[in-house]
């Protein structure tokens, strides 16, 4: 029978409504567990509790129970609440909160209730009624419970009666009582002519503000330990009334005391300084003497208002003043340290406090005293560990703190000014999982320097090429962005690659090109640069999917003159080949006649670059350069060639200029400067095009 029930037993899920928890208990087997999610249950009937059952709230849920009547406890059940919130004056404006909320209805043994981290408020009855005459429980337990704004106890047992079965154990842990002095929290009264033995009391850990006396008639068996009775002044009731025999051990009572009779061992008098105990806010203070006070060393009172001592990162960029969020949490790596990520920008200052999250005391600065703060020297992403003991060692701050910068990767960074100041609050910060760096503009200051990064990649050789790709995406415009494929020495007259390009908002950026290796002053590593000075205050640039890996060099373009007379196409007698006695300039010998327009394309691997490029810019060939000649051509271009537009030059042939001789005579003179053939002619120089030169 016992293995069937514990089989057929089941988590059910319930959500709020009308009479759902009556149903639900009525239709559970034994060992259920009925799931209550957020939201209030309206129960008009009375609840027979007649089975062991667990009653809880569902994971982060607050449910809410409003009941007319009573629960009854049953049939030996043993019923435990989790979590739930008992509200007497919810149902219909009240009507139900006259009546109590649970209590045992037959003279079955061994019934038992247990609640835990349940709240109960407006109640005008008694709110757990264990046992009254024959009808009891075997035991009740109150685990992390709080009563407030009711109008009576919170637990009251009136022992004798006929053929009693007094309740045997009650006992009371972490818990709240808050209101109600008129009345007691927990009354354990003799109702019989002939006096029989209370019940076992035990309360620990337990906060009992302004809510009456404790009362145990009779019983020489109760444990009171670890708690705090406190009143607001001019307070008219004990805090306690028990009979010899009774222990109350490491107490505090603060307006109230304990009547005379029970043993009384360490007690703690003063001020439990709480936060505002008139509203409710029984949160203790620092100074209080409930700290340490404790039966084991522990702090006495309800759990649940004792400060949780935090470590939090306080300084400039707080104003000094405690922020919640910045909370630090165990290292998991070493339990005598903290750590907390944080983004800081240069010049920043800070100190680490403990506190309960509330206050501060002088005390609790690490390290101690004016002139310690942790200075950032430059911006950027960091982990910052704290050791309480001070045990921190070599390279920790006063021993308390060690500010580690997060890994850059492979990317190096500079946010400075022209004049090499110290670092501006801008700052990048690297993903090692996406491998994405993305930079942050906190400065909002033109300066040649004020925002570059570089990104180190492979040793670069003489000779080899290199792949070389990656993508942007800023979060605005961003124009005059410099990317740079050169040397790691920073030497500036090796750059392989030197390209401008504009960013616009939210679009992607592709570069994605093949450069080759040149061996730099002191040996060669090629890097990236990408330097954002005119970037803006606001700016977020990100840099992803970076290559840099050796590849085939691409075969050399090759280069023809086109022109009218091949109808702009390539063709094999227009091909140029290298001048063999000065590098990077190609030679073609043709004939070309008058009128004749020409460019020149380059091809390599499909693709043409034209030189030079756009339309309406080709030479067209005069009378004096027709004929049988030889065309030069520097991909690079030549200034000395403006006339030929930069990239090519063909060679006079006298022809539509007077004759003249090879000696200087007064009238005129045949000249070469800087390679480009001249004319001086009457005192005036020409090209060989008959344009006029300085």
């Amino acid at each position: 029978m016992l293995v069937a029930l514990a089989t057929n037993a089941a988590d059910v899920q319930l959500s709020p409504g009308n009479k759902v928890l009556y149903n639900a208990v009525t239709a559970a087997t034994a060992g259920d567990v009925l799931i209550l999610a957020d939201g209030v249950y309206e129960e008009p009937e009375v609840v027979n509790l007649d089975k062991n059952l667990t009653i809880k709230a569902a994971q982060g849920a607050h449910p809410v129970i409003a009941q007319q009547y009573y629960m009854k406890l049953l049939s030996s059940a043993q019923v435990t609440f989790i979590g739930i919130k008992f509200d007497g004056g919810l149902y219909k404006n009240g009507q139900g909160a006259n009546d109590h909320c649970i209590r045992p209805y037959d003279d079955s043994a061994n019934k038992s209730l247990t609640l835990i981290n349940c709240e109960f408020c407006n109640w005008k009855s008694y709110i757990l009624y264990p046992q009254r005459s024959n009808r009891c429980m075997q035991s009740m337990t109150l685990n992390g419970c709080y009563f407030h704004d009711n109008q009576r106890g919170a637990v009251y047992v009136e022992t004798g009666g006929t053929n009693p079965l007094p309740i045997a154990e009650l006992t009371v842990e972490n818990t709240t009582f808050y209101g109600t002095p008129a009345y007691k929290p927990i009354d354990i009264k003799n109702g019989s002519a002939t006096p029989i033995t209370d019940p076992k009391l035990r309360i620990n850990h337990c906060t009992f503000y302004n809510c009456g006396t404790v009362r145990s008639e009779q019983s020489t068996d109760v444990i009171i330990n670890n708690s705090i009775f406190a009143a607001p002044e001019g307070a008219t009731y004990a805090a306690t009334t028990c009979y010899a025999g009774a222990a109350i051990n490491n107490c505090l009572t603060f307006n109230v005391s304990h009547a005379e009779g029970p043993t009384i061992t360490a007690a703690v008098e003063g001020d439990p300084l709480f936060r505002d105990a008139a509203n409710g806010d029984l949160h203790i203070n620092a100074g209080s003497p409930v700290f340490g006070a404790g039966t084991d060393g522990s702090d006495i009172g309800d759990p649940r208002w004792l400060p949780s001592f935090n470590y939090y990162l306080v300084g400039i960029m707080t104003g000094w003043m405690l922020n919640t969020d910045l909370m630090l949490e165990k290292n998991p790596a070493n339990e005598a340290e903290y750590l907390i990520p944080m983004t800081f920008y240069a010049g920043q200052e800070f100190k680490i406090v403990r506190s309960d999250g509330y206050t501060i005391d002088n005390n609790d600065w690490y390290p101690s005293g004016l002139g310690t703060n942790f200075i950032i020297t430059a911006s950027g992403d960091y982990t910052v560990y704290f050791r309480p003991d001070g045990q921190g060692g070599d390279g920790w701050h006063h021993g308390y703190i060690y500010a580690q910068m997060a890994d850059l990767g492979p990317w190096e960074t500079y946010f400075g000014d022209a004049n090499w100041q110290p670092e501006y609050k801008s700052y990048l910060s690297y993903d090692a999982t996406s491998k994405k760096a993305t930079v942050y503009i906190r400065e909002d200051k033109d300066a040649q320097w004020k925002a570059q990064v570089k990104y180190h990649g492979i040793s670069a050789e003489d000779g080899k090429c290199y792949h070389v790709a990656l993508k942007m995406k800023a979060n605005r415009d961003i124009t005059n962005v410099t990317l740079k494929w050169q040397d790691d020495n920073n030497t500036p007259n090796v750059i392989y690659e030197n390209k401008t390009i504009n960013l616009a908002a939210d679009e992607e950026f592709i570069y994605d090109e093949v450069v080759a290796g040149v061996l730099g002053e002191n040996g060669s590593n090629g890097i990236l640069v990408l330097d954002f000075g005119f970037a803006k205050l606001g700016d977020i640039i990100e840099i992803y999917d970076v290559v840099i890996e050796e590849t085939v060099c691409p075969a050399p373009p090759i280069y023809y003159l086109v022109g009218s007379m091949t109808e702009w196409a390539t063709a094999p007698e227009y091909l140029f080949a290298e001048n063999p006695e000065v590098a990077g300039e190609y030679m073609l010998t043709t004939t070309l006649a008058a009128g004749d327009a020409v460019k020149v394309v380059g091809i390599q691997e499909q693709k043409e670059t034209w030189y030079p490029n756009g339309f309406g810019n080709e030479y067209v060939v005069d009378a004096a350069h027709a004929g049988e000649t030889t065309v030069y051509f520097r991909p690079a271009g030549n200034p000395e060639w403006a006339a030929f537009g930069g990239y090519f030059f063909i060679p006079d042939n006298g022809q539509g200029i007077e004759e003249i001789s090879q000696e200087p005579t007064a009238n005129s003179q045949k000249l070469v400067i800087d390679g480009q053939l001249l004319i001086r002619k009457n005192g005036k120089i020409y090209t060989t095009t008959g344009v006029q030169v300085k």
